[in-house]
């Protein structure tokens, strides 16, 4: 259980891909026009896509998760006493995570309804549920900054992160207070995947000075 132990960060690689190959899915949106919405959704490959993509969001949260509570241990040890930045790292992550899931929920909602036979899609029903999706995902990027700010200092005081990661955190948490820009999601996978490299590289080494 201890060799498996040291891999934990692989979780926070493992989020970033699902949401990599979740945006892969669901490609380009569905159109402007009332025509444009009504024919995408009605090609079977699109609405396929839109549930697997749900699926595989479903499943990156279920990592986070994993990946926020390992996290959550080594900021507590950095921190030491009143755990005041662990809780809002941990926090913030988690709410980031929950509103992720439901944008996607959102997202997908079309294609899980237009399963049933008794739905018929409005492209109107389709543009206020894309706001609200496009509202709570860029909702929760935003949070999440908060999580990434509260790694950085704890790493600025401790250690637990190369300071230069944890200098250029607060960038990254700065770009995340505008995720309605889309990019700023981008670069937050960016810092979950050096972080988590980061940590494995760092599991190795103190493995190989402990053996």
């Amino acid at each position: 259980m201890a060799g498996w132990a040291r891999w934990w960060p692989l979780t926070g690689v493992a989020f970033v891909g699902l949401w990599i190959g979740a945006f892969a899915l669901l490609g380009d949106d569905a159109g402007n026009s009332d025509s444009e919405i009504l024919a995408y959704y009605a090609k079977d490959s699109n609405r396929h896509k839109h549930v697997a993509a749900f699926f595989m969001i479903l499943a990156a949260g279920l990592f986070f998760i994993w990946f926020l509570s390992k996290l959550r241990e080594r900021l507590a040890r950095a921190e030491g006493g009143a755990h005041t930045h662990t809780a809002l790292a941990y926090a913030a992550g988690i709410a980031a995570a929950t509103l992720w899931l439901v944008a996607a929920a959102f997202f997908t909602a079309s294609s899980f309804a237009l399963d049933e036979d008794e739905f018929t899609l409005d492209p109107n029903t389709y543009r206020i549920l894309d706001t609200i999706g496009y509202t709570a995902w860029f909702s929760g990027t935003t949070v999440a900054a908060i999580a990434v700010a509260a790694t950085a200092v704890l790493s600025l005081r401790s250690g637990l992160l190369p300071r230069w990661i944890a200098w250029l955190s607060f960038p990254v948490a700065l770009t995340m207070l505008v995720a309605f820009f889309f990019i700023p999601f981008l670069i937050m996978l960016g810092w979950v995947l050096v972080v988590s490299v980061t940590f494995i590289v760092r599991e190795e080494a103190q493995t190989a000075e402990a053996g």
